[in-house]
């Protein structure tokens, strides 16, 4: 007979209701972010010109990883769009090879590997890429659990609530709710801060997106699972 929905359900769906939207924002460019972000909606227009972009960047900067590793995840964006086929295959190929060459060149960018991380842990299970991401995931928590500082807060976020669902998927559910848990308490931690003051006109700015408030259920859903 039917138990009702799983103990972990709350904790996860409160974990993706505030998970922060700047997460993946491609840094320094908000053109290409915004592509990226379109592309990830599933704007097919908008991932051939993210595409576009960032082999244009590459080509004045071949050694940015970051811009490697957003454009592998871009291509498997296009392997998603292509229909059954070996152009599908190619992209998704190249995608991945991309995303691996962006996290050998840069081991110590908590960003390029998070970006790697995520994306794999996106890809459909009979590619053989979730144990890697796993991996990383696990990785990446025990690194940001030293050193907060490698990731921005909306990285953060998306870090544990990635690590939550690649746990969910291995079946560790206990790790899962662990992961969504603290995911759900850095959230709560960004909400308490002060508001900082905004940057002097040129000044690099340290974030990568603005925090949206967490709904009334999803915190009934932390404080009650």
């Amino acid at each position: 007979a039917w138990q009702g929905p799983p103990r972990d359900l709350p904790v996860r769906a409160c974990a993706r209701a505030i998970a922060l939207p700047g997460a993946r924002a491609f840094p320094n460019d908000p053109a290409i972010s915004a592509l990226y972000a379109r592309g990830l909606a599933g704007d097919r227009a908008a991932v051939s010109d993210c595409i576009a972009a960032l082999e244009k960047l590459l080509a004045s900067q071949p050694d940015e990883p970051v811009a490697r590793v957003y454009l592998g995840s871009a291509y498997t964006l296009r392997s998603r769009d292509l229909p059954i086929g070996p152009a599908k295959l190619r992209a998704l190929r190249k995608g991945v090879a991309l995303m691996d060459e962006a996290a050998a060149a840069a081991p110590e960018n908590a960003s390029v590997q998070l970006t790697r991380a995520v994306t794999n842990e996106a890809l459909p299970a009979f590619l053989g890429r979730r144990k890697i991401a796993r991996e990383q995931l696990d990785q990446l928590v025990a690194q940001i659990e030293k050193d907060g500082a490698k990731l921005t807060p909306a990285e953060q976020q998306l870090l544990y609530l990635n690590a939550g669902e690649a746990a969910e998927k291995a079946r560790d559910i206990a790790r899962a709710r662990q992961l969504w848990r603290r995911g759900v308490a850095l959230k709560a931690e960004i909400l308490a801060q002060p508001p900082q003051e905004a940057p002097e006109a040129g000044a690099p700015s340290a974030g990568t997106g603005r925090c949206p408030r967490t709904s009334a259920g999803a915190r009934r859903a932390v404080r009650d699972p």
